[in-house]
């Protein structure tokens, strides 16, 4: 009787994995976008500490975002290049630099300059670590606990701006990042080695591309994503427009968020039991979830559909990043869909800002739509090959 595992066994017990390990990631990757889940707070802290105006405090946080994506688009080469351990300290120490330097720029051209590369080292963190995720014995939990904590320190993000803008001065906000950046560095070593397996000699042929349906599920979560902040980037407005005031509908968002906990955790349990199945359906859910917003007149039942919206959007944000990163053993996919998330968080608030003059409830009309069209992406990249279910 032959004995000899198969090469795909033998791949699968050679992957690095458990619930301390994704932990360990998620932290790691946290370090790179915390600055988006902090965002409020640290518009407020350009506008009071640095004597920025509305306008220039959001050119200064979009220099941010726009630098992340730069980073992610350039992950794609790079990650690949470098070992990934002394890039991954190099980043991080050149991230702490940032915010640190941050404290001491006054100038608007500066604040720009400084912050954009933050963003551009920030993508490259976060590309180098969705590779490492990939490369694990399970990307579904890892991306799982990423996105407990996204949305776990998001809520936190909305409701420190809410109630603790005033104690947040002084350049503490950039601080806090710095903070987290060497909590990060001192999760590098605890990580193991998270080698890339060897390909095997019939697939060196095919090694230089993805396949098909890989670009599906990229241009899905494009789809997704603008979809996602294209409307939440408006909560708050359409809040107002109900009559709600800013406070109450800023605290609906941040405690909204925290649903969003629960959520990634659902999505750990179903994709245990039930593997990728449950994938399309919850998509589906997540954007037809956004039709409660248009029913909040209400400020008990636009709170509620706040959370509904975040529920299931934790759950499926998960299950599509694995979905990029399986079958993929470079990690290539994932660092693409990184790039694709970033572009589409991006893009999303910029159309939306066209559409949302035209009535809020057309924004949540047309969020709904490109859902659907993600959710129709995602099934056509799961039709042509049933992706077989790990252990």
């Amino acid at each position: 009787m032959d004995t000899t595992p198969s090469v795909a066994a033998a791949r699968t017990e050679s992957k690095p994995g458990g619930l301390i390990v994704a932990v360990l990631l998620a932290l790691l990757a946290m370090a790179g976008p915390l600055y988006i889940d902090i965002m409020p707070s640290i518009v407020a802290a350009l506008r009071s500490d640095y004597g920025l105006s509305a306008t220039q405090a959001g050119f200064v946080a979009a220099s941010n975002g726009y630098g992340s994506t730069l980073g992610a688009l350039l992950a794609l080469f790079v990650v690949p290049r470098l070992p990934w351990r002394p890039l991954a300290v190099g980043l991080l120490l050149a991230l702490i630099a940032a915010d640190v330097a941050t404290t001491f720029v006054n100038g608007y051209e500066a604040l720009i300059a400084v912050r954009a590369t933050h963003g551009v080292i920030g993508g490259l963190l976060v590309g180098l670590c969705y590779a490492l995720i990939a490369r694990s014995a399970d990307a579904r939990q890892g991306f799982g606990i990423l996105f407990v904590f996204h949305f776990g320190f998001g809520g936190l993000g909305v409701l420190a701006s809410t109630f603790l803008a005033p104690y947040m001065t002084h350049g503490v906000v950039f601080l806090v990042l710095a903070a987290f950046g060497v909590l990060a560095l001192m999760v590098v070593p605890l990580l193991p080695a998270f080698e890339p397996p060897q390909r095997e000699p019939e697939r060196a042929s095919a090694a230089g591309r993805l396949p098909v349906r890989s670009f599906l599920r990229i241009g899905g979560l494009f789809l997704f994503q603008a979809a996602n902040l294209g409307l939440g980037a408006f909560l708050v407005g359409i809040g107002a427009d109900f009559g709600h005031a800013a406070s109450f509908s800023g605290a609906a968002v941040g405690l909204g968020l925290w649903a969003g906990v629960p959520g990634a955790l659902a999505m750990l349990v179903l994709s245990r039991f039930l593997g990728w199945r449950p994938l399309v359906p919850i998509v589906l859910a997540a954007g037809f979830s956004k039709a409660l917003i248009g029913l909040g007149q209400e400020p008990a039942v636009f709170a509620a559909a706040i959370a509904t919206v975040f529920l299931t959007m934790a759950m499926a944000l998960p299950y599509v990043f694995a979905l990029c990163a399986e079958g993929d053993i470079s990690g290539r996919s994932a660092v693409l869909a990184g790039f694709a998330s970033k572009l589409g968080l991006s893009t999303g608030p910029a159309i939306g800002g066209l559409i949302y003059p035209l009535g809020a409830g057309v924004l949540i009309t047309a969020s709904i739509v490109t859902v659907t069209a993600a959710a129709l992406l995602f099934a056509l990249s799961l039709y042509p090959q049933r992706v077989r279910q790990p252990a």
